[in-house]
């Protein structure tokens, strides 16, 4: 049975714990606005990867930001270092300093609801998972078949008794950029512009989401042949040698390329956001694109689109429906990578190309 909903007015303090893919982090902003509306006289704490307060920087939603005291693996990759996670027991002594009435846990991990069990927090909501259930005082059902992540967070809502807004009526998933690109990220030979063709190749999930290096020059390549925009590489300090491969591949098909520093969150965002459209995998960077309102095409083949269903006003999901074995989740293809490589260039650049000519909001904006 389930627990019954909460009554609000004597949580002083409501602790939401993030999830650890950066494209989910983004995806919990619709969440928080929605929370920060309903309960403005709570205090409400964000806790996560440190790395990821520069991502949420500047979201009014929330009154401040607690960090892991030490980077686990993926948010040491984006801070370009590389200390360990701390234990169960200094987590919980670390999350037990926010003194929160209330906990939603985002990730579905069995190791969250125990660190959250043992900082005593009276209140935990989170999915019923991994048979965390008893460490919960309310559960969620599993979460099912694939529909947007968004949405997913919405639902942690209803136990508050806060009413979970429909998918048409929910806020939609919000970053803010400084809007100040830093010049001496950009060396090299382009010319000084405002207008870029952003191309992120990497993703953190592994290499069958990432799009032949071959296939993305000559993509490019036919793009910037109609468009006489430069291209923009930009990825993670972790995909470094990825971005030097992709710009080596771009300048052989004569692409006119430049290479962004790879740094991190605030960087990110304002690189991205002085784009006209970005061409991206499955990965953060079309989420933290969506959420800045820049236009992407995003190629998926191993993962279904339907876990990042959102701000698809802005986006152009392009995967070959005639692949069997699509969305089989594997990080490494153990066949033939036919789900991405069946893709052809000419279709990628087509549907960039019909961004760039039919314009964008944000392009005028800027």
């Amino acid at each position: 049975m389930a627990a019954p909903k909460l009554s609000m007015s004597s949580c002083k303090t409501l602790l939401v714990r993030l999830p650890n893919p950066v494209g989910d982090v983004v995806m919990t902003t619709p969440l928080l606005q929605v929370l920060r509306r309903e309960l403005p006289d709570t205090e409400i704490i964000v806790a996560g990867h440190a790395a990821y307060a520069d991502l949420l920087a500047g979201v009014d939603t929330f009154d401040r930001y607690m960090a892991f005291p030490t980077a686990p693996a993926r948010a040491a990759k984006v801070a370009n270092s590389t200390p360990k996670k701390p234990g169960i027991r200094a987590q919980s002594r670390w999350l037990n300093a926010a003194k929160a009435d209330v906990i939603l846990l985002l990730p579905n991990s069995w190791s969250s609801a125990l660190v959250a069990r043992l900082a005593g927090i009276p209140t935990r909501i989170g999915r019923n998972a991994q048979g965390r259930s008893l460490l919960l005082t309310h559960s969620l059902p599993p979460v099912g078949p694939a529909r947007a992540m968004t949405g997913i967070y919405l639902e942690m809502l209803a136990p508050l008794g806060i009413t979970v807004p429909t998918a048409e009526a929910a806020p939609a998933a919000r970053l803010v950029a400084s809007g100040e690109l830093d010049s001496g990220l950009f060396g090299g030979d382009l010319p000084a512009t405002t207008r870029y063709i952003g191309v992120a190749p990497g993703a953190a999930f592994g290499p069958s989401k990432i799009y032949p290096l071959d296939q993305l020059g000559h993509a490019v390549a036919e793009i910037q042949a109609h468009t006489k925009l430069p291209a923009l590489l930009m990825g993670s300090p972790a995909e470094a040698e990825l971005l030097h491969l992709a710009a080596a591949e771009m300048k052989q098909q004569k692409v006119q390329v430049q290479i962004a520093e790879p740094g991190g969150f605030a960087n990110a965002k304002n690189n991205i956001q002085s784009c006209d459209v970005l061409l991206t995998m499955d990965s953060g960077a079309r989420h933290i694109a969506a959420a800045l309102g820049v236009p992407q095409v995003a190629l998926y083949g191993p993962t279904h689109p339907g876990w990042s269903a959102h701000s698809l006003e802005n986006t152009t999901v392009l995967r070959r429906d005639d692949v069997d074995c699509l969305a089989c989740h594997h990080k490494i293809c153990p066949i033939d990578h036919r789900c991405m490589r069946w893709l052809q260039a000419s279709t990628v650049a087509a549907a960039v190309i019909q961004i760039l000519n039919r314009g964008s909001s944000h392009a005028a904006q800027r």
